[in-house]
């Protein structure tokens, strides 16, 4: 791993850009950042190794299951990525996964703004390899490394395309691209701008919020799913949200096991005399 990490030296963000971008963020971003790190890690149970075997079933199988995490994780963020939120719900699934060694390479070609807010967001999740992302044939170098090492890595491709990468096997990819409608309320334009960027269509209403968080589920019970994300009482969607959880965001397409390596084992019991009898 030594010879990766010198390979990358290079293209490393500084501690201190990555701490002055969180310093310099406002308190109310920041606070909206790490609202949604809560909301990920209450969502996302911590997980250990699993490892069980089922000698005798009723089924007439013998079984067995290991799941751990990868040992490496990939993010590639691409300069046409604007949305935080969205990037923070697949970097918080990967660090409750246990995955060791986190990598982000992001393009410091997208607006100063939303890069700073990026950082932000690394910085307040404590991710240290951070690295301004790389050219395609260094990126390609990389993954090879990786993949000569031995070292089983998962990738997450955050914008259009994956980069033309032939070094890396699509079966360990992920692509965010996903685009999604929201409504919510006026005063919440800046937020979610920043949050979801072009990602999003955003349908604003006027509508004056619900005065307890019951009234507000009771209004989406009545309601027809319209929308991906709302925060509106009266407009459903498949994610429901109040003030405050702006970047806030349940990844709907990332599976959910991305982030292990998962080896399972299924045969006939009568193919394997019993353990207390062999």
């Amino acid at each position: 791993m030594q010879n990766l990490f010198d390979m990358l030296q290079e293209y490393k963000i500084a501690d201190e850009i990555c701490a002055n971008a969180y310093e310099t963020c406002t308190p109310a971003i920041r606070n909206l950042i790490k609202t949604a790190i809560a909301f990920h890690f209450s969502d996302n149970s911590v997980q250990e190794v699993q490892e069980i075997f089922i000698e005798k079933s009723s089924s007439g199988f013998c079984k067995g299951y290991k799941k751990q995490a990868v040992e490496n994780a990939c993010f590639f963020i691409d300069k046409a990525y604007s949305a935080p939120a969205k990037f923070l719900a697949l970097l918080c699934q990967a660090i409750r996964a246990n995955v060791k060694q986190l990598f982000v390479f992001i393009d410091n070609g997208m607006p100063q703004e939303q890069f700073l807010l990026f950082l932000a967001c690394l910085e307040l999740c404590g991710i240290e390899n951070s690295y301004y992302l790389l050219e395609k044939e260094k990126i390609e170098e990389f993954a090879e490394q990786l993949s000569k090492e031995n070292i089983l890595t998962k990738y997450v491709f955050c914008g259009a395309n994956k980069l033309n990468l032939s070094a890396v096997k699509p079966i360990n990819t992920f692509t965010d691209n996903l685009n999604f409608s929201v409504c919510a309320r006026h005063f919440q334009k800046e937020i979610l701008s920043l949050s979801y960027g072009n990602a999003a269509t955003v349908i604003y209403s006027a509508e004056n919020p619900p005065l307890t968080s019951r009234e507000h589920f009771a209004g989406l019970l009545q309601s027809q799913k319209l929308y991906d994300i709302s925060f509106i009482s009266t407009e459903a969607g498949t994610q429901n949200y109040g003030s405050g959880m702006e970047f806030c965001f349940k990844h709907s397409q990332l599976p959910q096991d991305f982030f292990y390596d998962i080896l399972q084992f299924s045969n006939l019991e009568i193919n394997y005399p019993p353990t207390d009898n062999a």
